[in-house]
């Protein structure tokens, strides 16, 4: 097949205010993991056509007969920017991998998306979300201190370190002026639940999803490295110092809910081919799980989240891409050639 493969690079972001955080563009992708993508779409014998995903996408697609796009886009800007080149692919009737507009656009709103979670009885923890830094806090909130904040539309730990964890309202107000100023965009306040964290990965659409093991931070990273809170600053900048468990030490029937509620979460947000779902445990009522929040285009680069769930299942960063890929496929009920490899790969059918 002829695959237009779709990215939003760093290098090519518009430039960053001086006064920006540090980790305004880590959403961003980067050149050696564009080629990773491409050599696990070519291994297969597509020719693949590397393209930046911007305003000029629908010119660069006009002329090279493409039968599918592998969308990775994050988007430069705007409140629903995820959302961005798979509404243009639309528009020019290009299928793609990955879910649609209106998940996208869902899921990057973390308010709106705890919103629907909550509308499907799906536990979620009690949240506000902020627009201004003087909004009355909400009473039933008021009497969950600790809080915990963060932007409302951003990933890869963006805006999120110890200062995060609020434990009084005059840090609350303290920090939800930070993030309003340095991220121009809404801030998520919610209630911070005490206890571990899960990550569940998830590849294929319901009912034929293969769901990955599950991980768990391993928490002696936050004494070795001082850093006591899951953010960019672990994500990205001190990476190589992450650790986790992955398949995770749970008990069966908590493992099982868990699986059960990403697959949920997956569903009512119309998430497709690919998913990744983040979980805290509440150490203080029995480890009872809550949905911090759906990720419909996560990372899959060879360090993401997703791929070292999927190397711990014994799948290599390039059985990822191509899984992805040869999901949509499947879905959008284009021609199939499953090679040898990806057919050994055992799917479970959750009902």
């Amino acid at each position: 097949m002829r695959v237009a493969l779709l990215y939003n690079l760093a290098e090519n972001a518009p430039q960053p205010k001086s006064n920006a955080p540090h980790d305004v563009l880590y959403e961003l992708d980067h050149p050696g993991n564009v080629a990773a993508y491409k050599a696990a779409l070519e291994a297969h014998g597509h020719v693949v056509f590397p393209m930046e995903g911007d305003a000029r996408l629908a010119q660069r697609l006009k002329d090279l007969a493409i039968d599918i796009c592998f969308n990775t886009c994050e988007g430069f800007r705007g409140d629903s920017r995820e959302a961005q080149a798979p509404a243009l692919l639309e528009m020019l009737g290009y299928p793609y991998t990955g879910s649609k507009v209106l998940a996208l656009a869902l899921t990057l709103d973390k308010a709106m998306t705890k919103r629907v979670l909550a509308y499907h009885d799906l536990p979620t923890p009690a949240f506000q979300e902020f627009t201004s830094a003087d909004e009355p806090l909400d009473p039933r909130l008021a009497a969950k201190f600790p809080l915990f904040a963060k932007p409302n539309s951003e990933g890869t730990g963006m805006g999120i370190d110890e200062q995060s964890i609020l434990h009084d309202e005059r840090e609350l107000r303290e920090r939800v002026a930070y993030l309003l100023n340095a991220y121009q965009e809404p801030v998520l306040v919610e209630q911070y639940i005490e206890g571990n964290d899960a990550t569940i990965g998830m590849i294929g659409n319901w009912p034929d999803l293969h769901i990955f093991p599950i991980s768990m931070i391993d928490h002696s990273v936050y004494d070795e490295t001082g850093v006591h809170v899951y953010g960019s600053l672990l994500k990205v900048d001190r990476a190589d110092a992450y650790q986790y468990h992955c398949p995770a030490l749970l008990p069966e029937a908590l493992a099982e809910a868990l699986r059960r509620l990403a697959v949920a979460a997956m569903r009512v947000t119309g998430t497709l081919d690919f998913a990744r779902v983040d979980f805290r445990m509440d150490q203080h009522a029995n480890n009872k799980p809550y949905i911090l929040e759906i990720n419909s285009l996560p990372g899959i680069t060879p360090i993401s989240d997703l791929t070292l769930m999927a190397q711990a299942d014994g799948w290599t960063h390039a059985d990822l891409v191509y899984s992805v890929f040869e999901a949509a496929l499947k879905r959008l009920g284009l021609q199939l050639d499953l090679p040898a490899m990806i057919e050994q790969k055992e799917y479970v059918v959750v009902r």
